[in-house]
């Protein structure tokens, strides 16, 4: 299974801020473990993938979502406060247009 952000996470609420709207946002768990069947029916149009913990690359974790965009972000400025914050608007949102 795949962990994604649930419910009153900082990365989740980072990205709502950023306008991007979490699917698993209502999941009863922080960090639920859902079955990739699962994601794939879950009606996401992007998916959002950090370096960190677990570094994703363009050849590993994309292909788990065949016809949806992936966005590689930096898990630094996804999960981390503190002075990377001040950028992490600018960087996440440049992440995710290249996506799409």
């Amino acid at each position: 299974p795949w962990m994604v952000l649930g419910r009153d996470t900082f990365a989740g609420d980072l990205l709502a801020r950023l306008g991007i709207r979490n699917v698993y946002a209502g999941h009863p768990g922080r960090y639920p473990k859902v079955p990739a069947a699962e994601l794939a029916g879950s009606g996401c149009d992007l998916v959002v993938l950090p370096d960190e913990p677990y570094r994703f690359t363009a050849d590993d974790g994309p292909e788990a979502f065949p016809g949806l965009p992936a966005a590689l972000v930096s898990g630094r400025h996804l999960t981390w406060y503190g002075p990377s914050l001040a950028q992490a608007p600018q960087v996440l949102a440049a992440a995710v247009r290249a996506a799409l």
